[in-house]
């Protein structure tokens, strides 16, 4: 209060204003910049713990560009939400493991969700399909139908809520892109959400089955939306799972083998 009240008899002289005006003004300001210091600290040590859980196994060959560092800054100083704060010392401790992984355009994503679009993104992540050998996540949408015909509604999903996460750049545009995929990309090991799981040929005997291509529709991430997804607590849905596991029975003849 010392430090305020002299501040703000010398600002009042300066100035020739009120210096009660000048008082609130200091007040509002340190109060401002206190506030914006702890987020940062805390964020800082929610990145440090992430670290230290999952330690780098090398040091980068590049440093973090100071502009990303001054954004991520600017932005990580106004949010004081628990969730917003660990997603952020993900993304941080990502990008000091291997800086680039994460776009400015992804934080800038971030900042500006609201709770709605994040829970609906969350539901999409969580029937994701991400298998290691692709590098890239996505959402098989076959045995529902249509995505843009409220196929995916009863997994939260309806049509109305695709095309928020696509005004928001999580998901591309297109409900109905397809990749040809052959049934031995499943018999790895692959994840929906945030289960494990590993298929079997029912029938051995039919070998040459296995690379046959099968074209098989679904929805895509935007690079902003895979780089979030990588930082989300992935959960499961049962419903999806059941019908995915039966659709991968019916159509490739596959199996489960390990489930975790």
């Amino acid at each position: 209060s010392f430090v305020t009240k002299k501040a703000s008899e010398a600002a009042a002289k300066k100035f020739k204003t009120d210096e009660e005006l000048v008082e609130r003004a200091i007040n509002h300001f340190g109060g401002k910049l206190f506030k914006e210091q702890i987020n940062r600290e805390k964020i800082t040590a929610k990145a440090i713990d992430e670290l230290k859980n999952d330690p780098p196994t090398q040091d980068s060959d590049s440093e973090i560009d100071e502009d990303w560092l001054s954004m991520f800054s600017r932005i990580a100083e106004q949010k004081s939400n628990a969730d917003v704060q660990l997603f952020l010392a993900k993304i941080l401790a990502g990008e000091i493991r291997k800086p680039g992984s994460y776009s400015p355009q992804t934080i800038q994503i971030l900042s500006t969700l609201s709770q709605n679009v994040a829970r609906i993104f969350q539901s999409f992540c969580d029937v994701s399909f991400s298998q290691g050998l692709i590098g890239v996540a996505w959402l098989i949408t076959d045995p529902f139908g249509q995505a843009g015909g409220n196929g995916l509604s009863s997994l939260g999903l309806s049509y109305g809520q695709l095309t928020m996460l696509q005004d928001a750049g999580l998901i591309q545009h297109d409900l109905n892109a397809w990749r040809d995929i052959p049934p031995v990309l499943f018999m790895m090991p692959f994840d929906i959400g945030g289960r494990n799981y590993q298929m079997i040929q029912a029938d051995q005997s039919e070998q040459n089955k296995i690379q046959t291509q099968r074209r098989v529709t679904m929805l895509n991430f935007t690079e902003s939306g895979q780089q979030l997804r990588s930082v989300l607590h992935l959960g499961t849905n049962s419903d999806y799972e059941a019908k995915i596991l039966e659709w991968l029975k019916t159509q490739f003849d596959l199996i489960p083998m390990v489930i975790k």
